[in-house]
């Protein structure tokens, strides 16, 4: 299996496009390149509320006289690596090339509307008791810091890294360097966590071609899941993170993309990937700078919720073809996609050819 080709939005506040232009733009250079796709698959998810409207998949097929297999793909945060799962699953199973665009917008109504979309993310039995989104991210930086002496000074490196890797990647949304200072001393969002640990709201559009003929980049992908409902795991360790790695052989990438919505995640993510120990996130993140989340990662190149994903794989395919930001050329990629902190995971594993 390989990727032929792919591309990507500038990550934005587009007011002035709606969902299908940005999902057209990314996807016709790649349509250019391989030629047309036997099946489109659509990834999104606060698309649907920003805009009303669900039939995402159907209309781009009609702008694009498409007549193939169409599929739309609704799976949150974790949207775009369900939607490149389905598509190895389906030139896996005879057809010879897949397209998948991912797309999402955010910022077409208030900051407010927003969020109450990303409660959607939760367990109904913990959203009706208050938890949010930001709130389950905070609870999970609490825990950590608490079970691995982590100072909240060290967590702010996370944010610090990845403003560095966005400022050397074109399309990243957030390409400004921030100090430990900064990160402190911005607003809270959920104690422990601050604004400058946390993911901008972003509009973007991301795609990538799927195909069973011979090409620069192969990859592999594998996934899992755990529970949705917190109280039920252990939010310092994604148990679904480890299967899918395991799953995949336990590969060691030279570079790899993290769910990283707020800097806890991405700490817990490199641990339960296996590529650092458990309580040294912050450690081997100061040591691999540039190859840990090149593009910035959700907390800096941006956050396109339903697109995210496959953000991650076009940015493996760009990092194996040409390079990416600081980290330059590399032969493997790992993309991490997840669900609120592991309740599902999706991982594409990519290497050069």
């Amino acid at each position: 299996m390989y990727v032929c080709s792919a591309n990507v939005v500038k990550v934005d506040r587009h007011y002035d496009k709606s969902s299908s232009a940005l999902a057209v733009e990314a996807l016709a250079p790649v349509v250019e390149a391989c030629g047309e796709p036997d099946a489109l698959v659509v990834s999104t998810y606060l698309s649907r509320y920003q805009e009303s409207f669900g039939n995402l998949g159907a209309l781009l097929a009609e702008y694009l006289g498409f007549k193939g297999e169409v599929y739309e793909v609704s799976a949150g945060e974790a949207s775009g690596g369900a939607a490149v799962a389905l598509a190895y699953k389906l030139v896996r199973s005879g057809l010879k090339r897949v397209l998948v665009v991912g797309v999402d917008k955010t910022n077409d109504f208030q900051s407010k509307k927003a969020v109450k979309h990303l409660q959607t993310l939760l367990s109904p039995y913990e959203s009706f008791y208050g938890l949010t989104y930001a709130g389950a991210h905070a609870l999970a930086a609490s825990l950590y810091m608490k079970e691995f002496n982590v100072s909240r000074e060290e967590l702010a490196h996370w944010a610090v890294v990845m403003h560095d890797n966005a400022t050397a990647v074109p399309h990243a949304q957030l390409r400004f360097p921030v100090t430990v200072e900064k990160v402190l001393n911005s607003n809270s969002v959920a104690e422990p966590l601050k604004l400058l640990d946390s993911h901008p709201f972003s509009d973007g559009a991301a795609a990538v071609m799927l195909t069973s003929e011979t090409s620069p980049v192969a990859l592999e992908v594998a996934a899992a899941s755990s529970k949705l409902t917190l109280a039920e795991r252990d939010l310092t360790f994604m148990e679904s993170a480890k299967a899918a790695m395991e799953a995949l052989g336990n590969p060691e990438p030279e570079a790899v993309e993290v769910h990283d919505p707020f800097s806890v995640a991405g700490v817990i993510a490199l641990e339960s990937l296996g590529l650092a120990p458990r309580g040294k996130g912050i450690k081997y993140l100061l040591e691999n700078a540039h190859s840990v989340n090149p593009s910035g990662g959700l907390k800096a190149r941006g956050h396109p919720v339903g697109a995210t994903g496959v953000y991650q794989v076009a940015e493996g395919f760009l990092a194996i073809t040409s390079g990416l930001g600081k980290l330059g050329k590399v032969s493997s990629f790992l993309a991490h996609s997840s669900n609120l902190m592991g309740a599902t995971t999706y991982l594409t594993y990519m290497r050069e050819v």
